[in-house]
């Protein structure tokens, strides 16, 4: 082999800086477009949130009205058969606006826009956690103000994709829920004592892990046979 001049950079490292480079640029330009993307489906979960609050939510409101008037006219002159026709139709138009309204909270938390993340969280893992018969604990501060909107909503969704995901595993009967300061920003932790998580659910969590790198934070995941699972998120402050 011929050798180099002196000063000059040999051809394969030469090849391998410009297939760097472009793998770089190229993981730059997906990494862009993915967040690209999930910043439109999160646009698209809150336009659909906000029509099906107003839109459906007034139907299943005007059609409760209407029956409560025809209660009210009616009065006792119905034979009971009629009148156990017309509680199921009160109870399914219950039912259809608890269900609105968990579907809305679901595309869209209206606690974390009213209330802000520590309101939103902690009364989501109440919820699920209440009716899963899991024991949780909650460190939460009482509002955080130095985050932008966009973070905190990323720290929801990873916080509910965690809760989700230990509820599919179906075996854990303690989660613990923690956000504090930390040097430049906050961190998230979600630790659990269930069993560890599958492929399809690891999965989900890289999903999670690019939207917090968008939010220029980290996501790591701590896993040891018979010590549960624990799931940490970095976020920076708003500078």
């Amino acid at each position: 082999m011929t050798a180099s001049e002196p000063g000059s950079v040999p051809e394969v490292t030469r090849h391998d800086e410009e297939l760097e480079a472009r793998v770089a640029a190229r993981t730059e330009e997906l990494s862009s477009l993915s967040t690209h993307l999930l910043r439109m489906m999160e646009n698209e979960r809150s336009q659909l949130a906000k029509e099906l609050h107003d839109e459906l939510g007034g139907l299943i409101t005007a059609a409760k009205m209407d029956m409560a008037w025809l209660q009210a006219q009616i009065g006792t002159g119905l034979d009971a058969p009629s009148k156990e026709k017309f509680a199921s139709v009160v109870q399914m138009l219950n039912q259809a606006m608890t269900l609105k309204r968990r579907v809305v909270e679901s595309l869209r938390p209206s606690l974390l826009d009213h209330f802000g993340l520590p309101v939103a969280l902690r009364s989501h893992f109440d919820e699920n956690c209440s009716q899963a018969g899991i024991e949780y604990v909650a460190t939460l501060p009482e509002e955080i103000v130095d985050l932008e909107p966009a973070v905190q909503l990323t720290l929801f969704r990873v916080a509910q994709e965690a809760l989700a995901n230990l509820l599919a595993r179906g075996n854990a009967r303690h989660v613990e829920l923690v956000i504090e300061p930390e040097g430049e920003g906050y961190l998230l932790t979600v630790g659990d004592d269930g069993a560890a998580m599958d492929e399809a659910q690891q999965r989900a969590l890289a999903s999670m892990r690019h939207r917090v790198l968008g939010a220029g934070g980290k996501l790591e995941v701590q896993a040891a046979p018979g010590l549960g699972n624990r799931i940490t998120v970095f976020v920076p402050r708003k500078i």
